[in-house]
Order: C-alpha cells, then sequence, then structure tokens
C-alpha cells in the first residue's frame, strides 16, 4: 500500500480528494483507541508489579534512554560539520512574528486538570498520572477486585485495535497518496541539506539500533523485522507514532518470548511490565526528538552561521529536556538562545513531512530498542557479543566518515550558484493587463492639482519612490513594477485615465508635489506625524511592521536583547527620516537591549540602498531600520545580510499615499478607492504576489 499509494500520488495528484475522508476517518478511529488501551495497559501493568520491581525497572531502562540519547547527540554535533558553505536569504512570511509559547514541562506532565489532558492529547500528562495509579495501586490490599474489571477492559480495547489494525493497508494508502500529490518541487530543492543530513542520522541510528539488540540479545534481524514492520509502515505514512503504540505493544508481547525463550512465568511477568515502558519511553524525550535537534544546527548553516561544536552541546542540554513540547516551540528557544534569525522558523514547515516523519520512525526505533534490551535483561537472556559489538562501532564511525565525505562533495556541487530568490524576485512584472504606464524624467510642469483636473487631462501623474524594493523597482527587463506601481496602475484605470509615474528621491518628490508638478506620490511611504503636517495623506491601505535588515554576523548581537555586548550606541541606518524621533530611538534601545538594560540606539538617514549596503556601509551601520515587508525583499537582494525582527508586531505603521493639492475631492475619492479595494481583497492579492510571491498574477 505504500508503494500503490506512492504511484497513485504521483500519477494522479488531483484525482486524490476524495482519499482525504479515507485518511481521516482512519486516523480519527486509531485515535480513539489509543488512550483508553494505554490507560488500562498502565495501571495493570504497574499494578500487577510486585514492590521493588518498579526501581529495577527504572535503572534498566533510564540506562538504555541515556544510551539512545548519547547516540543521537553525538550525531546532532558530528554531521553538521559535514555541510558544506551556503548562501541564501527568504522572502517575508506571517511566520516572522511567531512566539510560540515557551515550553513549561511543570505543566505538560501536571495539568490542573487531567480530563482536559486527555481530550487535548498531552499524552505525558495522562502516562505520568495513569502511572502513578497503577504504582498506588501495589500498596492497595485489594487492588485485585480493581485489577480483574480493568483485565477485561484491556482485553476488549485490544480486540478492537485488532478490529482498528484491518483498516490500516487501506489508511496508509490514502494518507501516502494524498502527501505525495501535495509535495513541491521547489520544497524538495530547497530541503535537501537537511533531507541528506537527516537521511545520514536515520542510518546512522537505524543501524545503531539493529546493532544493539543483535549484538546484546539472543534477538534475530527477522524477529526485530516482524515485530517493527506493522508499526513502522503506520508510523511512515501517518506521521504519527501514538496510534502504533497499541501494535508495536501487541507485537513485542507475542514475539519476544519466542525470541527470548525465556522462562513463561518470567515472560508472563516482563510481558506485563512492556506497555508501562514503551509508554513511559514515549512520554520522556525519544531517540527521533533528540535526533530532530540536528535541525537547530542545520537552520545555523542555512543562513551561514554554523555552530562550533560546544555550542551544538550546549543547545543538546538545554533542548533535550524540552523536546517533549514539540519541534516547533523547541526550535524557536534555540534559535533565540543561539542569536539565529526567528524567521528560520518557516524552515520547520518547509521541512515538516520529512522532519515528522524522521522523528517519528526513529522515535518508533527507540522504543523497540528500550523495549527489547530491557526485556531481554529480566528474563536473563542477555547475551552480549562484544566483538561484534566493537567491529559493529568501528564500521559505524567508518560509514559516518564516509557518507558525512561524500554528502559534502554532492551538496557542494549541488548548490553550487544556486541561489535564485533574487532571480525570482527580479523576474516579477506587473498584475495588470494593457498597457504599460508612461515613464517621465526631469521636472514636470506646474498643473492644477483636483479630481475635476485629472479627469480632463486624462492624465494621473504619481511619483514613485526611487529604491522602493518591494514597491517600486526595476525588474530585470528593466521596467519599473511592484506593490504601490500596481495600486497606482489599478486606480489610474478605475478613474479611466493613464498613468505616468516618475522615479526620483523622497524629498524631490515631496517638493515636486508641493509645487503641483505631481499628483501623488507613492512606493512604500510610511505615516507619521510629520509627514501629516506637510501634506495630506491618504488613509492607511497596509500595515507594516518596523524590523531591521542586518550584516549576517551582527545577527547575534541585535536579536535577543543582546546588543548590551556592543559596549557602544547600536548605529542603524534609516531610509525614512521622517520615521525618525528621539522616542523611537529610546524604544528601539529598549528593544534591543531589554527593559532592565536598555541600549542606546543612534538613527542616521541614509540617501540611497548603497549607503548601508556597501561595504562601507555595512561596516559603519549596525543595522537597516525598515520594514519587515520590505526589509525581506532588501535581505533577498543582498543575501549576505538577514531580516531579523526583534520588535514583533508591537511597532507598526501603515503605507498612505501623498496627496498633492488642495482639492478634497480628491482626497475622498481615493480615501474611498482605497477601503473598497482593501474590502474586495485586492491589496491582499497584492501582498500575496509582490510580498509574499505565492500567488500567480490574476
Amino acid at each position: 500500500m505504500l508503494l500503490a499509494g506512492t504511484a497513485f500520488g504521483l500519477l494522479a495528484p488531483s484525482q486524490t480528494g476524495w482519499l482525504t475522508p479515507v485518511g481521516t476517518v482512519f486516523l480519527q478511529a486509531s485515535q480513539i483507541v489509543v488512550m483508553p488501551f494505554l490507560i488500562c495497559e498502565l495501571i495493570v501493568g504497574f499494578g500487577r508489579l510486585q514492590v521493588g520491581t518498579l526501581p529495577l525497572l527504572a535503572r534498566r531502562g533510564g540506562l538504555v534512554l541515556l544510551g539512545l540519547w548519547l547516540a543521537a547527540g553525538v550525531l546532532v554535533v558530528v554531521l553538521p560539520l559535514f555541510l558544506p558553505q551556503l548562501v541564501t536569504s527568504e522572502f517575508f512570511h506571517a511566520g516572522l512574528f511567531e512566539k510560540p509559547a515557551s515550553a513549561d514541562l511543570l505543566k505538560i506532565y501536571v495539568p490542573e486538570n487531567i480530563f482536559g489532558a486527555l481530550a487535548a492529547d498531552n499524552f505525558p500528562a495522562v502516562v505520568l498520572f495513569s502511572s502513578l495509579l497503577g504504582v498506588l495501586l501495589q500498596g492497595v490490599p485489594e487492588r485485585d477486585e480493581l485489577l480483574k474489571p480493568l483485565s477485561v477492559i484491556r482485553a476488549l480495547f485490544k480486540r478492537l485495535n485488532k478490529l482498528v489494525v484491518l483498516m490500516i493497508p487501506y489508511g496508509i494508502f490514502a494518507l501516502i497518496a494524498r502527501n505525495v500529490a501535495s509535495l513541491d518541487v521547489d520544497d524538495l530543492i530547497r530541503m535537501q541539506g537537511y533531507l541528506s543530513l537527516s537521511l545520514i542520522a536515520f542510518v546512522l541510528l537505524t543501524l545503531s539500533a539493529l546493532l544493539a539488540v543483535t549484538a546484546l540479545t539472543p534477538v534475530t534481524p527477522a524477529q526485530l523485522w516482524r515485530v517493527i514492520s506493522g508499526p513502522l509502515a503506520l508510523t511512515a505514512s501517518s506521521a504519527n507514532l501514538l496510534i502504533a503504540l497499541p501494535m508495536l505493544v501487541t507485537n513485542l508481547q507475542e514475539i519476544l518470548p519466542k525470541a527470548t525463550r525465556a522462562d513463561a512465568g518470567l515472560a508472563v511477568a516482563m510481558g506485563e511490565e512492556l506497555a508501562p515502558l514503551v509508554s513511559l519511553g514515549y512520554s520522556l524525550p525519544t531517540l527521533g526528538q533528540v535526533a530532530s535537534l540536528i535541525f537547530i544546527p542545520f537552520a545555523a548553516w542555512y543562513v551561514d552561521q554554523p555552530l562550533e561544536p560546544a555550542s551544538t552541546v550546549s543547545m543538546l542540554l538545554r533542548a533535550i529536556p524540552a523536546s517533549v513540547s514539540g519541534i516547533k516551540a523547541v526550535v524557536r528557544q534555540e534559535l533565540l538562545q543561539l542569536g539565529l534569525p526567528i524567521d528560520l522558523l518557516q524552515l520547520v514547515y518547509i521541512n515538516g513531512e520529512w522532519l515528522y516523519r524522521f522523528e517519528k520512525v526513529l522515535s518508533l526505533e527507540g522504543l523497540v530498542v528500550l523495549a527489547v534490551l530491557v526485556y531481554a535483561s529480566g528474563v536473563g537472556a542477555w547475551a552480549p557479543r562484544f566483538k561484534r559489538l566493537l567491529c559493529g562501532l568501528v564500521a559505524l564511525v567508518g560509514l559516518c566518515a564516509g557518507l558525512g565525505s561524500a554528502n559534502r562533495m554532492i551538496l557542494n556541487a549541488a548548490l553550487r550558484d544556486t541561489y535564485r530568490n533574487d532571480q525570482r524576485l527580479l523576474a516579477l512584472t506587473t498584475t495588470l493587463s494593457g498597457g504599460a504606464p508612461v515613464e517621465l524624467t526631469g521636472q514636470q510642469p506646474i498643473e492644477t492639482v483636483s479630481l475635476e483636473a485629472i479627469k480632463q487631462r486624462r492624465v494621473l501623474r504619481v511619483g514613485i519612490r526611487s529604491d522602493g524594493l518591494p514597491w517600486a523597482y526595476r525588474n530585470r527587463q528593466g521596467r519599473l513594477v511592484g506593490f504601490d506601481m500596481d495600486l497606482m496602475g489599478m486606480l489610474a484605470r478605475d478613474l479611466g485615465v493613464k498613468l505616468e509615474v516618475l522615479q526620483a528621491p523622497i524629498s524631490t518628490l515631496e517638493l515636486w508635489l508641493k509645487q503641483g508638478r505631481l499628483d501623488l506620490v507613492a512606493g512604500g511611504i510610511q505615516s507619521s506625524p510629520q509627514r501629516a503636517i506637510r501634506f495630506e495623506l491618504s488613509r492607511g491601505y497596509l500595515p507594516v511592521h518596523l524590523a531591521l535588515v542586518v550584516p549576517d554576523e551582527k545577527v547575534k548581537l541585535l536579536q535577543n536583547g543582546q546588543a548590551v555586548q556592543l559596549q557602544r550606541p547600536v548605529v542603524l541606518a534609516v531610509r525614512d527620516p521622517d520615521i525618525i524621533s528621539s522616542g523611537l530611538e529610546q524604544e528601539l534601545g529598549r528593544y534591543l537591549g531589554g527593559p532592565s538594560r536598555p541600549v542606546q540606539v543612534s538613527l542616521v538617514p541614509n540617501s540611497s540602498k548603497e549607503d548601508f549596503f556597501s561595504p562601507e556601509g555595512q561596516r559603519r551601520f549596525d543595522g537597516l531600520l525598515t520594514s519587515a515587508e520590505s526589509g525581506a525583499a532588501w535581505a533577498v537582494m543582498y543575501p549576505r545580510t538577514t531580516l531579523i525582527t526583534p520588535f514583533g508586531r508591537d511597532l507598526t505603521s501603515e503605507l498612505v499615499v501623498l496627496v498633492g493639492g488642495a482639492d478634497s475631492s480628491l482626497r475622498r475619492y481615493i480615501n474611498g478607492w482605497l477601503t473598497r479595494e482593501v474590502a474586495r481583497g485586492g491589496v491582499d492579492r497584492l501582498f500575496n504576489y509582490w510580498i509574499l510571491l505565492k500567488e500567480s498574477k490574476s
């Protein structure tokens, strides 16, 4: 079904829509069984344990877990060292301002309401609560009176689980077909660095798991495959390990007694411990969760800020305990801690399909190793073969070095000169049909500026700010394009007039607007009190958020309140002098240094992009203060810089159009027209096309 679903998704992607209900029913049916099944397994399993057995089980399982974490941690440190250099920058996206809540391990494991945790699928809390009930039940004299009905219920849920198992092939087919059909080729190209890195980690950890089981216990590879094959197919297709746990426990209970040839009494006793052991192993940091932390050094490499091994080790010590809260929360925590751009969170979404399967499948393998080693130790079937173990470790080290070196050479060749985001931006053309606007040069004659005058001469004269990327800029063909260019084109079309545009610095455009040489001025102009005094402003048509474009090497200093390390004022270039104020400088200082230790900020106006993006500008300025919506495009054009959002959504403004003349009818018309375009979704369509680069031209 895995192969059939893959083929169907590749050959007939448009026909996979009808499979969505099949996959949904399968996942929901599987989910229904899991919690009741495991609650009964945990209470009965722990309740039947003899007093004194639990500490022994914890020691055995704890040692195995530490070994699994160590194996994954070593690869997280070592494998990123084989990555080649990379230069990249990404477009604006909503995730720039996301602030997932920090991991609260206390609330995860000890919620206020256990029924709320059950409803929210808080597995660690349910496992801890059920395990505690089972442990406390050991000391209750009448425990058999509760264990007997629970055993009946457990048997009932086992039968229900077998019924759900019958759906697995069809569920796998539906899920795989839908996932394959939705794959984006561009995303596959962008994630190849992480894909190759995690594939090597997957191969090495899988072979390590196989070596640990076959070199330390009598379990054969064939028997191990019988244990893991069903849960593996289910986990890989659904990216959900939780629904595979009942099947895994059942397989372990059926196959391990035969594989270890254990005494019948010991086999029954240890079989009862398998469900609690697997459930506890799942609720603690798993092999997959630790291995998935390789994503963090990969993300650092992705922005050309590779981590030193010591930094990676420190990251692991912080991140492993928090990994049970989910990869998104841990990645955000560590990006901030390491001073990496928070917009790297988008890579979690880009790599999501592979990332979650990588984590869940490796977690499944880790749980199998945990269960087999502890079971073999408990039934006296521990059979270490040290020569095989030593030879296997040497082979794994050699394989790691060989695969890592090959990966570096292949990636280096594959990624050389592959940065194309700047070309994608320069390749954009107008979303409007019809003739291109007339581009004017030089000073224009003075004319009356009013709605009636514009209609009579049948021409709308608009000044466009120079270097207004992505609001107005020259594309690869040398044509003036951009968000505001299309917005003004739409306005001229609805007025029934031609559009004439003149590109110049903002100071020149403002002068000509006052003199009556232009009707309007646009191009990513932010509203400000200073402008409102000098000009008539339209209503805001797009909210924007202040952010910083900084050289890659200064990201750590200007993110997460680390600017105090500069021990001098933070010097920021500003393209728009009208937003500069002493109050803004003080506010920026609090964000960059922290409320209790604000830093001094100096805002310096600059007249062109070269003032900041030139080598001299990169040395002189610590960053460029601009909108995040615009700064993302600048970082794409200059990939040795990075957009960071230390202010979140707090410091916002709006883009406006400067209106010339003194005709209130013209201002009212423009405001009414902008209100209508916002309501109809015209502004959103332009935003998706020019800022997000997500939608094709309408």
